[in-house]
């Protein structure tokens, strides 16, 4: 599989190759393709560093990079009886 990802902050649409189809890709998101529908308009937008272009292989492990939504808000239990974050202060006016 082929991992297209849009490099961009905006969206962006490409054609694939293959029963007329086309990709659409909102802005940093990844897609997985199979290697037989990457057109050249795909690769013409990779080497211009509008999109990503990454084989990925079937058995991949997460991205360090990437926080996945499940270890969002965990807590960890050493800090969990105190209080981490202090009210603001007002100004006085």
């Amino acid at each position: 599989m082929i991992e297209i990802r849009n490099l961009m902050f905006q969206p962006l649409t490409f054609h694939l190759i293959g029963d007329e189809r086309s990709i659409h890709l909102n802005a940093r998101e990844r897609r997985l393709v199979s290697p037989d529908e990457v057109s050249d308009e795909l690769r013409t937008a990779a080497s211009r560093g509008f999109v990503s272009l990454t084989e990925v292989s079937g058995s991949t492990q997460p991205d360090p990079r990437v926080e996945t939504a499940e270890r969002e808000h965990d807590v960890d239990p050493a800090s969990e009886d105190r209080v981490v974050a202090r009210q603001k202060k007002r100004r006085q006016v």
